[in-house]
This record gives C-alpha cells, sequence and structure tokens, in this order.
C-alpha cells in the first residue's frame, strides 16, 4: 500500500490518520453524523485494524473531513465504510478528493469493485458517487437500524 499525502488546496492535506487522530476522528464523525457516528470503541479498533486506509482532510487548525476504504479479506472488492466533511467546508472538493484517494489505494492491491452505503436523501452525496462512477444498485431498508434505510451504491475499478 503506497501512502497517501496529497495537497488540497493551500492549507488543506489529504494524508493517513495517525493515532494522534482518534480523539479529533471522534468529534468529527459525532459531529457529522450524529446518533449514527461510530462509538469511541470502534473507531479505536477500525484503526487498529485498518491502519493506512484511514485518510483524512488535515487542516492546520484541526481536520476537515475523512474516509475509511477497506478491502474484504479476498480482496475482491472494497467498502467505502465512512466518508465526512465538516458542513461548513462543504463544495471545496475534499470529499472528492479523500474518495478518489481511497479508491486509489484499493485499486493499488487489486480490488475489482467498491462498495457504499449513503442516505437516500442525500442528494450531493449520490451525486458525488456518481460523478466518480458509483451506480445506485439497490435501495436497502432498515440498513442502519429502524428508519435508516441507505441506497448500495457499487463502482468498478480498473484493476478489475
Amino acid at each position: 500500500m503506497m501512502p497517501v499525502a496529497k495537497i488540497v488546496d493551500q492549507d488543506v492535506m489529504i494524508r493517513a490518520a495517525g493515532e494522534a487522530d482518534l480523539a479529533d476522528l471522534g468529534e468529527l464523525d459525532t459531529e457529522i453524523f450524529g446518533e449514527l457516528a461510530y462509538p469511541p470503541f470502534v473507531l479505536r479498533q477500525w484503526f487498529d485494524l485498518y491502519r493506512g486506509w484511514w485518510l483524512v482532510a488535515e487542516h492546520p487548525d484541526g481536520l476537515r473531513g475523512y474516509s475509511l476504504g477497506v478491502p474484504v479479506f479476498d480482496r475482491s472488492r472494497g467498502w467505502l465504510l465512512g466518508l465526512g466533511v465538516r458542513q461548513e467546508f462543504w463544495g471545496r472538493g475534499y470529499g472528492r478528493s479523500l474518495t478518489v484517494n481511497s479508491m486509489r489505494l484499493l485499486e493499488g492491491v487489486g480490488v475489482r469493485e467498491v462498495h457504499l452505503t449513503v442516505e437516500p436523501g442525500n442528494r450531493p452525496a449520490i451525486a458525488l458517487y456518481q460523478d466518480l462512477g458509483f451506480a445506485v444498485d439497490r435501495l436497502v431498508k432498515d440498513y442502519l437500524g429502524p428508519g435508516h434505510d441507505r441506497l448500495l451504491m457499487i463502482a468498478a475499478l480498473r484493476s478489475g
């Protein structure tokens, strides 16, 4: 897996998350996803399991966003398990850059397709994903529990 470090704009860099980012990742995830945010113990365990796969958009004043794209065991497909950008920073390309970099990491280890789920009413995210090659596969009722339906989207990667 190749290290990721890419300057998005003058003050923001996309890079692999480090252990020192865990508290900020938890705060960021809670701010973005509220009741559906990952509990701290899940963030910690996912960091330990997927070190190097978790990317952050870092600004000197704090994290602006993150993505977590991971391969399944046989690397036949990957999952974008999380993508979030602080609302006041939407429209600056951080979500796109984080997603593209996660997809490149996955492609680099032979992943042939990436899956993700998104809230059906989140039109900006759906448009972003479609622009990056994702297509809606189906609506899954109660995917994240009662009342939390999700669209399953899939994108083919060039390695496939």
